[in-house]
């Protein structure tokens, strides 16, 4: 009789015992998963840290420098880690004012967007400057048709008497050390001299910069034109 109460108990041993196994199997197959997913977290490059300062002298000529010293777009690295440039978007949002020196404008209310991505070659193969990699002033909308371009000149004053040192792309940007650019045409994206856009003192642009190998937004602010 004993003998038969035990065989009845046997048949129930068998499903407990294979769900245990497939609860253990998941749970390997969960950790190994796990691992891998944040051994790929891993490999993702840390966000650099660095305080920005642009300014923008409209009352300075394109590809001129005043008597001062100041250039027509500055930008100052405050603090923080030395970026390499071709890591680096500066991307600038302008809106077309309703008049300019009390004349309505054609363009009013108009955005002109513009991105200039350090990841683009300025030289050409032989390595001179590339004037082809700058903002396209015949392609189809300009400037209302947001651009992605590079900046194919020096950024003054040269450092270590090397060009190269000095253009966007290919130089770091070190803190404490101010940035300037000759042609804000290339940066902004249109031409800043011909008043039908309307700019000049007083005006709003807005400045994002991001660092894309990590995505980080390093500035993102309106910078107000100055005389």
């Amino acid at each position: 009789m004993m003998y038969r109460q035990k065989e009845k108990k046997d048949p129930a041993v068998s499903p407990v015992v294979g769900v245990m196994l497939m609860l253990v199997v998941t749970i390997i197959i969960a950790a190994v998963v796990s691992s891998f997913a944040s051994g790929l977290g891993d490999t993702t490059e840390p966000a650099p840290v660095a305080s920005y300062e642009f300014t923008i002298n409209a009352g300075i000529e394109e590809n001129t420098r005043s008597s001062s010293g100041r250039y027509p777009f500055e930008l100052r690295v405050l603090q923080g880690d030395s970026i390499p440039s071709k890591d680096l978007q500066i991307i600038t949002t302008y809106t077309v004012p309703e008049t300019y020196r009390g004349v309505g404008l054609t363009h009013a209310g108009k955005v002109i967007k513009h991105t200039l991505d350090g990841s683009i070659s300025p030289l050409t193969a032989a390595g001179r400057l590339d004037s082809t990699v700058a903002i396209d002033e015949d392609a189809e909308g300009y400037p209302f048709t947001p651009q992605v371009s590079g900046y194919p000149d020096t950024l003054y004053p040269p450092t270590n008497n090397f060009m190269q040192t000095s253009v966007f792309g290919l130089c770091t940007f070190e803190p404490t050390i101010t940035y300037y650019f000759r042609h804000p045409s290339w940066v902004l994206g249109f031409d800043v001299s011909d008043e039908q856009y309307g700019f000049g003192e007083g005006s709003v642009v807005h400045i994002t910069v991001i660092h894309t190998p990590s995505g980080k937004t390093i500035f993102d602010k309106d910078v107000i034109a100055k005389w």
